[in-house]
């Protein structure tokens, strides 16, 4: 008879959401707490392999600097420090149309806006010897075949035979999770008819660490600065456009790209591969249980127009540690009904705004009626002229509308 593992949390996915709650907890796991992580993919945090977790592909994530901030008061941010390129300023702009605004970081007094990092860079820091932190015991690759809900949490079977119970079970798995769908947690789901296409691309000319946000007549798209004269690009596509374009010469991709943003950044020279995905909010009907908690696209996955599903994600995670740390100083019950839903109830706020506005913008900037189309530039021109309205845009933008939560 196979012998039962005992820990108190277990984490279903070793993305980047996953891999952060890990640090997050450091303050319970100096006190006895004991984490097992989960994931399907071999886990080599010093190696440059190709098999890493999922969230760990080819593609770039924009963190907040609110996000900088936690990750540096972890100490992880000198793990990811060299890999990111910091955001100093920010275009808006609305193709066709006068509505332009400008973002600075010296208008908040600090040293960048936020960063940009390849999610393999990022997920290579996160995982930095994290084989080796104190009560922390890898599954990878493991597979979680069956759940089952009891009186003492959560009882989790591995694809070797080996059972895991757990008080608290985080499942930060990626939003087609087949065990929520076991446990009957339904998700709501509104298609934008629309795909991201995902590439990098390399210009002639600096980026001097400017970010542009894009309103074209395809769809919006965001440059993100990388190398030194490399972006990585996020470009919105209609459902009915995105084979074409995924299809054009490299060339001819680059010519119609240019198109859409003009000269500001200089001569588009190369393209590196492109990738696609369809574009939907998608939010969990339930985030907790008692003895359990949906977190990143497990909950929500948002457009990734505004930047904000990992930052969104990140602080999540981190009010969700701030209570699991102080409940197991208290010594109370980690999987508590009482005790998930006050988290809940503290990032209800935090995630309203921030799913409604990036649900909001791409509908507002891909509408060509024309009163959207004025109050959009009246709002660009407004930001423009008003540097108080465009402090309080960009601190929302860093991650700074909310109180941080304590991670020490």
């Amino acid at each position: 008879m196979t012998a039962e593992l005992q820990v108190d949390v277990a984490i279903l996915g070793a993305g980047m959401v996953g891999a952060s709650l890990v640090h997050l907890l450091a303050p319970a796991r100096q006190q006895g707490l004991r984490i097992a992580l989960i994931d399907r993919q071999p886990l080599k945090p010093e190696a440059d392999t190709s098999e890493r977790p999922p969230s760990f592909d080819g593609r770039a994530t924009a963190l907040s600097y609110g996000t900088q901030q936690l990750f540096a008061k972890l100490g992880l941010w000198q793990h990811i420090q060299s890999s990111a390129c910091a955001i100093e300023h920010i275009q808006v702009s609305d193709q066709g149309h006068f509505g332009q605004a400008h973002l600075h970081a010296h208008e908040q007094n600090t040293e960048a806006l936020g960063y940009v990092i390849e999610n393999a860079a990022l997920g290579k820091g996160l995982l930095r010897g994290i084989d080796t932190l104190d009560n922390v015991e890898l599954f990878a690759p493991a597979n979680a075949e069956q759940i089952q809900m009891n009186a003492d949490g959560a009882q989790l079977t591995l694809d070797d035979g080996r059972i895991l119970q757990t008080q608290l079970l985080v499942m930060a798995d990626g939003g087609r999770s087949p065990l929520a769908s076991q446990l009957g947690i339904q998700h709501s789901r509104q298609p934008y008819g629309t795909h991201a296409l995902v590439t990098q691309i390399e210009c002639d000319q600096d980026h001097n660490h400017w970010a542009y946000e894009r309103f074209s007549g395809d769809g919006p798209i965001a440059f993100l600065p990388l190398q030194q004269r490399s972006y990585a690009v996020v470009w919105t596509l209609n459902d009915d456009e995105i084979d074409a374009v995924m299809a054009l010469p490299d060339g001819e991709f680059l010519a119609r790209l240019q198109q859409q943003i003009g000269m500001r950044l200089g001569q588009f020279i190369r393209v590196g591969e492109r990738s696609r995905y369809p574009l939907a909010l998608v939010q969990s009907k339930e985030q907790v249980r008692r003895s359990l908690v949906l977190l990143g696209n497990a909950a929500h996955s948002l457009h990734p127009v505004a930047g904000q599903g990992f930052n969104l994600a990140l602080r999540d995670a981190a009010v969700l540690a701030e209570h699991l740390n102080r409940a197991h100083n208290k010594c109370q019950g980690l999987g508590d009904l009482a005790l998930l839903q006050a988290y809940e109830a503290q990032q209800q706020t935090d995630q309203r705004n921030t799913i409604v506005a990036s649900d909001v913008l791409p509908k507002l900037f891909g509408s060509k009626q024309s009163a959207l189309t004025f109050v959009r530039d009246a709002g660009l021109l407004g930001l423009a002229a008003a540097p108080t309205a465009r402090r309080l845009f960009g601190r929302h933008a860093m991650g700074l509308g909310q109180r941080a939560a304590s991670v020490r």
